[in-house]
C-alpha cells in the first residue's frame, strides 16, 4: 500500500481516542530548532536516499532546500515547516515517501470543526461531490472555494501526496480521497466554505455556504459516498471470470500483497494463477483482461509470477539498483518500534547490495535472476487495464507488459508509479528531534527491466495505449467506462 495512504489511514482513526485540546495553532520550537531539523532532514537524505536526484539535479534540489531555510523566521509555526519538508518530499519524485506531523498535533487537529464536509472525487481534473442527499447533489462540479477556483487550490495540495517522477494523476486520486485533510493543511482551519458550483448537466452556477465539520463528521459522509458501489466492486485480493460468448476472460490482481516465496499466501495465489491460465489453454480462450486498477504494489514474487503467464521471452526485475549505505547512516534518529530493523536492514545489504562502484552499492547479481515464461503462458490477446492507483510492484508488472509490443494492449489511466524505475524495496524511517515530524523512504533504486520507448518520457508513470476515463455522467451513473471500452474492443465495437 501506498506509505501516504497508510499514514492518512491512521490519521483517519484517530478520533476514537483522542481528546480535545484547547488553545490556537502551536507555533514551532523557534527559528534555530527548525533551521537543525531541516539542515538534518537534508543530511538524512543525502545519505541514505538512492532516488534523491533521479528526476531533477543535484543543483535543483539543493536551491530548493536553501529556499525554503530562507523561509524559516522566528514566526514559522509547525504547520508552516511540514508544509516546507512535505514540498521537498513531493519534489523528490518518490511515492513511497512520506512525512507526517507529530501524533499530538494531529489528536489536536482532528478534533475541532475545521474541515471541509463533503466527501469528493477528482474526475477528468473536475472535482465532483461524492455524496448523495446533501445541500450540494452528488456528481456536482465545485468551481470554487471561499473564492478561490479550483485550477488554483488543486496544485497546492499536490506536495501532500507522494508519485513517482513528475506524475499527477497519482496525486489527484490522492487529493480526492483525502481532500478534507489536506485543504485542512494547506489553507488552515476553516470556520464555513462559500462554495459555488455546477449542478450536473447545467452549466449554470450556484453557490451555498457550507459550516466546517470535524474530521469524524466527515469520515461519516465518507463511508456512504455515492461512488462507494463501484469503489468496493471486487474488492477481493484476485478474481478470476470467464466470459464464453467473448472468447475471453477478466483476472483481476487487486494486490500483489501475498507474502513472500515461501509463505502460504504465496502458494495460494501460484495455484490460484496455475489453475486460471489452464483453464484459458483449455477453453482455447482469445482474449484476457488483466485488470489491476486498485493494486497499489506488494511482495516479489508475486508480480514477476504473475508477469511469466503473460511474456513469451525469459526476463528479470531490474537492468540494475542500487542503494548508497550499508550502515544505517544517522541512526540515533532512526524512528521505529522494532529494535531488529537496522540489523535486518544492514544484514540484507551486506549480502544482497555489495558490489560497490562510485559510492554506490549495486545489487549483486545473485539476486536479479532470469525468470522463464510460464508453460501456461497465454497466447492471445491481452488487455491490461490500469489507473493512477498502480504503483511499486504493480507498476514494475504494468511496465513489463507496456514494454511488449504488439501482444498488448494498455488501457486506462497513467500509473501513479515510474515506467522506467522507481525508489522502492527497503524503507527507513526517522524522526526529528525538535518538531517531532517523522518521515519515511525506501532506499533502492531500480532501473526496470523495459523497453524505451519514445511515447513514455523519462519521470512518466506507465501510460496506456487508449486513456480512458470516467466521464461526469459515468460517476454519476456509478458505470466503469474502462471496463465497458475493454469489452467493446473485444466485441469489434470500439
Amino acid at each position: 500500500m501506498h506509505p501516504k495512504a497508510i499514514a492518512i489511514l491512521i490519521c483517519l482513526g484517530l478520533y476514537v481516542s483522542v481528546i480535545a485540546q484547547s488553545g490556537t495553532q502551536k507555533k514551532g520550537p523557534g527559528k534555530t530548532a527548525l533551521l537543525a531539523d531541516l539542515d538534518l532532514y537534508r543530511h538524512i537524505l543525502e545519505k541514505a536516499h538512492a532516488g534523491l536526484y533521479k528526476y531533477h539535479t543535484k543543483k535543483q534540489v539543493d536551491s530548493l532546500f536553501d529556499h525554503y531555510r530562507q523561509q524559516i523566521r522566528p514566526g514559522t509555526t509547525l504547520l508552516d515547516f511540514y508544509r516546507y519538508v512535505s514540498t521537498i518530499l513531493s519534489y523528490i519524485g518518490s511515492l513511497h515517501d512520506d512525512v507526517s506531523l507529530p501524533q499530538s498535533y494531529l489528536d489536536s487537529m482532528v478534533t475541532r470543526p475545521a474541515f471541509f464536509p463533503y466527501p469528493v472525487s477528482v474526475v477528468n481534473n473536475k472535482l465532483l461531490v461524492n455524496i448523495d442527499g446533501q445541500q450540494i447533489p452528488a456528481g456536482a462540479e465545485i468551481v470554487s472555494i471561499n473564492g478561490l477556483p479550483l485550477p488554483s487550490i488543486l496544485p497546492r495540495l499536490y506536495k501532500y501526496y507522494t508519485t513517482d517522477g513528475l506524475n499527477t494523476t497519482g496525486k489527484l486520486l490522492g487529493i480526492g480521497s483525502s481532500f478534507s485533510l489536506f485543504y485542512r493543511y494547506e489553507f488552515g482551519p476553516v470556520q464555513q466554505f462559500h462554495v459555488v458550483y455546477k449542478p450536473f448537466p447545467s452549466q449554470q452556477t450556484a453557490s451555498t455556504t457550507l459550516p466546517a465539520v470535524t474530521y469524524r463528521d466527515y469520515q461519516i459522509l465518507r463511508k456512504k459516498r455515492h461512488s462507494l458501489y463501484l469503489d468496493t466492486l471486487l474488492d477481493n485480493r484476485y478474481t478470476f471470470q470467464l466470459i464464453d460468448s467473448l472468447q475471453a476472460a477478466i483476472l483481476t490482481v487487486n494486490t500483489f500483497s501475498l507474502g513472500n516465496a515461501t509463505s502460504p499466501k504465496h502458494a495460494a495465489y501460484k495455484q490460484f494463477l496455475q489453475q486460471s491460465f489452464a483453464t484459458l489453454k483449455e477453453k482455447k480462450i482469445r482474449h484476457l483482461v488483466v485488470d489491476i486498477r486498485k493494486n497499489g504494489g506488494g511482495s516479489d514474487p508475486n508480480d514477476l509470477l504473475t508477469y511469466s503467464y503473460l511474456t513469451d521471452h525469459p526476463f528479470k526485475e531490474n537492468k540494475q539498483a542500487f542503494t548508497l549505505f550499508q550502515k544505517v547512516p544517522y541512526r540515533q534518529y532512526f524512528y521505529t518500534d522494532d529494535s531488529t530493523d537496522i540489523t535486518d536492514i544492514e544484514e540484507n545489504f551486506l549480502e544482497e547490495h555489495n558490489q560497490l562502484r562510485q559510492g554506490r552499492y549495486y545489487q549483486n547479481p545473485d539476486f536479479n535472476p532470469f525468470w522463464q515464461p510460464d508453460s501456461l503462458a497465454f497466447k492471445g490477446r491481452i488487455y491490461l487495464l490500469i489507473g493512477p492507483a498502480v504503483a511499486s510492484a504493480a507498476s514494475l508488472f504494468a511496465s513489463m507488459v507496456r514494454s511488449d509490443e504488439g501482444s498488448s494492449l494498455v488501457i486506462g489511466e497513467e500509473s501513479m508509479g515510474g515506467y522506467y524505475g522507481h525508489t522502492g524495496h527497503n524503507s527507513v524511517a526517522y524522526e526529528l528531534p525538535h518538531t517531532h515530524i517523522n518521515f519515511s523512504f525506501s532506499v533502492v533504486d531500480l532501473l526496470q527491466y523495459v523497453e524505451k520507448k519514445k511515447e513514455i518520457p523519462f519521470g512518466s508513470g506507465i501510460k496506456p495505449h487508449h486513456i480512458v476515463t470516467q466521464s461526469q455522467q459515468d460517476f454519476i451513473s456509478n458505470r466503469d467506462a474502462v471496463m465497458q471500452f475493454t469489452l467493446g474492443l473485444i466485441r469489434g465495437k470500439n
